[in-house]
């Protein structure tokens, strides 16, 4: 059965690229697209972002699909989609451009509905049916002007900071938001308003698994109507207090300040996230590069992260600093991570997509927990251009955030681990094929409540 899934989602793939190719959002190549996927036919192939305004079609087809899981009743043992992003853009006049985006998910049919745990961090459901796996879509549109040294715009789109980096399956958070961009005294500037959020495909893995509850996953309101209390239908835009828990906050939305520079070898970024009648959010990075000869060199980076919260419904759970450091050394064709991070007493209030810790790992955001440290060593080989071996390990100790709405019942028994190997290989510049197995264990995993994970799942993705 895995076999044939194997196959058959592999055969989508490249029936996906013929398909494109031969239509009118072919994107500008020196060869044909149409070649065999395993030959090494030249051509030129550079991603654009799916926002780009230069009048071609960008973006990405998927397809995701997990093979096996552990049967506890915890790890999510099957979900297998079929996903899109699609953007086009272009200039009315000069300086003046216009854009729209639409993203995707459908059920591949190889989803086994048969199974309970099924990974709706792939989907976009509104409730936790196996037999209503839903095709779900998000949509975007911005209108900007781009001047001498500077941008305006106006969006329903994503939105590029720290505190909005976070990883995706198929359908990405979204944000409405002015923004306005200017370059000075050599970095850039920017002063936003975000007024709405809409939820992507993988905020339900951000809330229940990633998150278990505590908050600080990137979500906060739980993304299913399970018929007792309030939801948020992933896809929807929602006012920032629609956000939080109803009657705790009358937001008007959030204020962002961000600059960032680079100075030779030497980058540093501020930014500040002012959650109105919440909490403010101050980050800062700063990362230097050494040269140590050719195909040699090292990356030390060091981030901290500031949670001042001003509303008494959260003040007693969150708040806070998480401080991180991580040093990088590429030596040839191995690269190897060393990442720590430790947050002090509260969680960090983490409920519109936050992920910039150097500690995160695929399923697993513990470093923004209340009173821990977090280790997470990585080590990547690449033997060819377009072949690449992953293995990374974090440890996350055991936080103090349990009970309720933030937690399982019960102590905390085990430390959260996670052991994760990943093999990517691209054949072609436009195209990827990641296999990966997490091995993870949760905090709140004990001799009578199971809390593992164990699984291989395949992410394949054509970029246009």
């Amino acid at each position: 059965m895995e076999k044939n899934s194997l196959v058959v989602l592999a055969g989508m793939v490249i029936v996906s690229e013929f398909v494109v190719a031969g239509g009118a959002i072919k994107p500008k190549m020196e060869a044909d697209l149409t070649a065999p996927v395993f030959t090494e036919a030249p051509y030129k192939y550079v991603k654009k972002p799916i926002t780009v305004d230069d009048g071609n079609i960008h973006g990405y087809l998927r397809a995701h699909h997990i093979f096996d899981g552990t049967d506890n009743g915890y790890d999510k043992v099957t979900g297998s989609t079929l996903g899109f992003g699609l953007g086009y853009g272009m200039e009315i006049v000069s300086g003046l451009k216009i854009g729209v985006e639409i993203y995707g998910v459908m059920d591949s049919g190889l989803t086994d509905t048969d199974e309970k745990m099924i990974a709706y961090g792939q989907f976009m459901n509104t409730v936790k049916s196996p037999n209503e796996l839903d095709a779900g879509y998000g949509w975007a549109a911005h209108i900007r002007y781009e001047g001498e040294g500077y941008k305006v715009q106006l969006a329903r789109s994503q939105f590029k900071s720290p505190m909005t980096k976070t990883q995706i399956t198929h359908v990405p958070n979204l944000y409405e938001y002015a923004r306005v961009d200017s370059e000075i005294f050599g970095g850039n500037a920017s002063l936003s308003y975000i007024s709405k959020m809409s939820y992507g495909s993988r905020s339900a893995a951000d809330w229940g698994l990633i998150g278990e509850f505590t908050g600080t996953g990137g979500m906060f309101m739980k993304p299913f109507d399970t018929g007792a209390g309030a939801y948020l239908e992933r896809g929807t835009y929602y006012n920032i207090d629609e956000t939080l828990t109803a009657g705790t906050t009358d937001s008007s939305g959030i204020f962002v300040a961000g600059y960032e520079k680079k100075i030779k070898k030497f980058n540093f970024k501020v930014w500040d996230f002012f959650v109105d009648d919440v909490a403010n959010n101050l980050f800062a990075e700063g990362t230097y590069k050494y040269s140590l000869g050719k195909g040699k060199g090292l990356k030390v980076a060091a981030h901290v992260w500031n949670q001042n919260v001003s509303n008494a419904s959260f003040e007693d759970t969150y708040g806070g600093t998480l401080v991180g450091t991580e040093a990088v050394l590429k030596w040839g064709s191995i690269i190897g991570k060393l990442a720590y991070e430790t947050k002090d007493e509260g969680g960090l209030l983490n409920a519109w997509g936050a992920n910039p810790g150097y500690t995160s790992s695929i399923f697993s955001r513990n470093a923004y927990r209340s009173n821990v440290d977090a280790y997470k060593a990585t080590l990547v080989y690449k033997p060819l251009k377009n072949l690449k071996f992953m293995a990374s390990y974090a440890d996350y100790g055991q936080s103090d955030m349990k009970g309720g709405k933030y937690g399982f019942s019960g102590p905390n028994t085990d430390d959260a681990t996670e052991l994760d190997l990943v093999v990517v290989y691209k054949p072609r510049a436009d195209i990827s094929l990641k296999l990966f197995n997490a091995n993870r264990t949760s905090e709140y995993s004990s001799s009578t409540n199971d809390r593992t994970q164990n699984q291989t799942r395949l992410i394949m993705n054509f970029a246009f």
